[in-house]
């Protein structure tokens, strides 16, 4: 098939070939070497050759007997047109399955940020061209796919400027601008890639937002791990139940452990200590010791004696009315109107209306054994009830 003039969407043009900017130089030099580069390397010459022509993305396979590129064109049908490049060279020797490449000039129009640029690329698609142009695919946001094919007539985005992102390396500012979503992408773009242990804030994972400044703590040798016990606690709590001052361990303490990475990084350019991460290996159990609070019990016989024969509900009956938490403003408590100076002489704690109904009867009667029997000196106007 061979070449033939063509119109454009973009006017008649009568059967004449389009008129195009003229390709400088060294755009077609690069274009060229581009193209080289995508071309399989020349192996040895067989009689019959499969080529495969990629002309402007269309592939297809080409047989020929013919020893060069011009041979592969030829067989085409392609004729070769005014700012046409090919890779390798017309004159180049092709070998059976090597790869021939043509690109034609196409007109590419890019409104980079409301201003519009003319370009004339050689490219089949959007993605390819822009390179030529010095746009760097990962730093625009465009309105159509890279993967657009440039047709004939040319074509024409809307191209904006990725946001600009900083990457600090400790004090080496890095700018780039991309339309990366995640932190891995701003490295990327800046071309930094930390160390295995470099610490990257925030990290890769992390969204990539305009404006952000991403900071990398450069770590200087290999990181250090430490163990360390985490001391547990020993709680202590009353317990009425135990004598007073006596101690119960109900659970031991057990210590926990903890293990500490640190590192020398470079911060601010001097080289310090840094702690890299902190795990709990093992939890501190706290011990538990109870502390006995029940009072000593009286000295004085309980349930036996003369003491104990006694009418002493009769007794309660008079001083308090039979009420164990009466309070008497003259200074006198509970069921016996004991004063405080009496209560701590037979050994209570506290004040005796806050004491069990039994423990002011024990109290009381030893109090009464204490003095003899003579309860005129303690209950001079109720003793005698304790004898009905």
């Amino acid at each position: 098939m061979s070449r033939v003039p063509r119109n454009s969407s973009r006017g008649a043009r009568s059967g004449r070939r389009r008129a195009r900017r003229a390709t400088p130089l060294p755009l077609l030099a690069a274009a060229a070497a581009g193209l080289l580069a995508a071309a399989a390397g020349v192996t040895a010459l067989t009689l019959d050759r499969s080529v495969v022509l990629d002309a402007n993305g269309e592939e297809r396979t080409i047989r020929t007997f013919g020893g060069t590129v011009a041979d592969v064109l030829d067989a085409a049908g392609i004729t070769l047109a005014e700012g046409d490049v090919i890779a390798p060279a017309p004159d180049a020797p092709v070998a059976d399955g090597e790869h021939v490449v043509l690109r034609s000039p196409r007109d590419l129009t890019v409104e980079l940020d409301g201003h519009a640029l003319d370009h004339s690329v050689h490219a089949a698609t959007l993605g390819e061209a822009l390179p030529q142009i010095g746009l760097d695919p990962e730093a625009v946001e465009l309105s159509q796919d890279r993967d657009t094919p440039l047709p004939d007539d040319g074509l024409t985005v809307s191209a904006e400027r990725a946001p600009r992102m900083v990457v600090m390396y400790d004090t080496v500012r890095t700018e780039t601008r991309t339309a990366g979503t995640t932190v891995a992408d701003v490295l990327d773009a800046a071309g930094v890639t930390p160390g295995e242990h470099d610490v990257v804030t925030p990290g890769p994972d992390e969204p990539a937002e305009p404006d952000m400044v991403v900071r990398i703590l450069p770590v200087i040798g290999e990181p250090v791990t430490e163990e360390i016990v985490i001391e547990a606690r020993t709680v202590e709590e009353e317990d009425p139940e135990l004598p007073e001052g006596e101690r119960e361990v109900v659970t031991e303490p057990v210590d926990g452990l903890r293990e500490v990475v640190t590192a020398t990084v470079l911060r601010d350019g001097r080289e310090v200590e840094h702690e890299l991460s902190e795990t709990i290996v093992t939890e501190p159990v706290d011990g538990l010791v109870r502390v006995g609070t029940r009072p000593p019990e009286p000295t004085a016989p309980v349930g036996g004696g003369p003491a104990a024969g006694l009418n002493w509900a009769a007794l309660a009956e008079c001083e308090s009315g039979g009420d164990p938490t009466a309070v008497n403003p003259a200074g006198y408590y509970g069921l016996y109107q004991f004063s405080p100076s009496s209560w701590s002489s037979v050994g209570g704690t506290g004040l005796p209306s806050e004491a069990s109904a039994a423990e002011q009867t024990r109290r009381a009667q030893q109090l009464y054994a204490d003095v003899g029997g003579n309860w005129r000196s303690q209950w001079p106007h109720c003793g005698a009830r304790l004898f009905e």
